[in-house]
């Protein structure tokens, strides 16, 4: 019986498997023991982690008592068989480690965080109404984790966490690089720690007694300058002539976008069935909050224009090509963008087609519905939005509105 890794040679942590060679089937029982080690981490000659000082001296050492539990084990019940003079199979075997081993915890003692997040979205997949977008950022939020862990060179155990972990977490991806994580400003940090506090809520009493009223989100939010279309600018888009039938495709759908203030996987998808009377009710697939859309004139033109059966296109692909639409329509202008990483901070300009995406419709809708005076209750009756604090986020003020108001006021 000996223990061996996945990947030897890997420059990351790397899973540690049990072999135990059976006479009797001239084959090798293999288990996986749930563990990890860095490579740098392992002896391969005793085949068992090194001794090291420090608090990697503790983690090093409480792996090998994790690890002499399965050989234990293993002895245990091979002499056990023995004894009574049966035979023991490889499927025998596994059934009785896992029996033994199998999700076994002791107050989350050797309960890994990413396995729990793990658990967490495939607990919550069984409802089958998570859509791809959560289940994108609670596995990314898994992959940041496991990202954390190659960095340290040990798996994050429950009895880790803390406030001081997690104000090094925030540190850790703050200057992430790791493909396809870019460094976090101070709005993704915080979306990605509150996040992982939901899982921790999930978890608790299950894995861990952690006192979570102890655990604060250390990183503040701050409101980004995001872009919306002045009417001018809705009105070029409504007026130009993409060069190909794709980018024709992509401006319609921003334009139904606009027209009914949805998010895009929403207004991507309406269909007939949808339309209760001169209604458009949909239940967002985000928030599953229902929205009573008006179907008006320019959004019944559009969505007749397809017969109501509207080109798919992947939300990725229109990111991209909504900003070749939005560069033809010549949106142009120079437009400052503030990112704050803690206490640093960073002013950018770009061209304001570049800062267009997806959800630039809806917050378009919603600011240009408000300067022309739809009452906040209509607006957060079609748009879905339940909270006023979360329309003030998307309630942007054009230059224009503001130099008419100072006129119409002030003369």
């Amino acid at each position: 019986m000996y223990f061996f890794l996945k990947e030897p040679n890997a420059d990351k942590l790397t899973p540690i498997y049990l072999i135990y060679y059976l006479k009797s089937q001239k084959k090798n029982f293999k288990y996986s023991t749930g563990q990890v080690v860095h490579p740098d981490n392992w002896n391969s000659k005793s085949r068992t982690p090194i001794t090291k000082k420090g608090a990697l001296g503790a983690e090093l050492k409480h792996l090998s008592l994790m690890l002499s539990m399965y050989s234990g084990f293993l002895d245990e019940k091979i002499k056990e068989f023995e004894r009574a003079n049966k035979p023991i199979t490889r499927d025998l075997l596994k059934q009785l480690f896992n029996e033994n081993f199998k999700h076994k915890t002791s107050k989350g003692e050797s309960r890994h965080l990413t396995t729990a997040i793990q658990d967490f979205i495939d607990a919550k997949n069984k409802s089958k109404g998570q859509s791809g977008s959560w289940n994108k950022k609670y596995n990314n939020l898994k992959n940041k984790l496991i990202a954390f862990e190659d960095k340290k060179r040990k798996k994050i155990e429950f009895s880790a966490i803390t406030q001081e972990w997690i104000d090094e977490f925030c540190g850790f991806l703050r200057t992430i690089n790791v493909k396809p994580f870019k460094p976090h400003n101070d709005n993704t940090l915080h979306r990605a720690i509150k996040y992982l506090l939901t899982v921790l809520n999930w978890s608790e009493g299950k894995y861990h007694n952690i006192n979570l009223k102890k655990i604060k989100i250390p990183v503040s939010m701050y409101q980004p300058e995001d872009v919306f279309l002045t009417d001018k600018e809705v009105k070029r888009l409504e007026s130009m002539l993409p060069p190909s039938i794709n980018l024709e495709q992509v401006r319609d759908l921003f334009l139904i976008g606009i027209y009914s203030g949805q998010r895009f996987s929403d207004y991507s998808v309406f269909e007939k069935a949808d339309v209760h009377g001169e209604l458009i009710i949909k239940k967002a697939e985000k928030t599953e909050n229902e929205s009573f859309i008006p179907l008006h004139k320019r959004l019944e033109n559009l969505l007749d224009k397809y017969n109501w059966n509207l080109p798919t296109i992947s939300e990725r692909k229109f990111y991209d090509d909504i900003k070749k639409v939005c560069k033809l329509a010549g949106f142009t202008e120079k437009t400052k963008e503030t990112i704050y990483r803690g206490n640093e901070k960073e002013i950018v300009y770009k061209p304001k087609y570049k800062m267009i995406s997806s959800h630039t419709a809806r917050r378009t809708f919603i600011t240009l519905s408000s300067e022309k005076g739809m009452p906040d209750h209509i607006i957060m009756k079609i748009t879905g939005i339940r909270d006023s604090k979360t329309l003030l986020k998307y309630k942007k003020t054009s230059q224009r509105s503001v130099i008419d108001s100072m006129q119409k006021y002030w003369g």
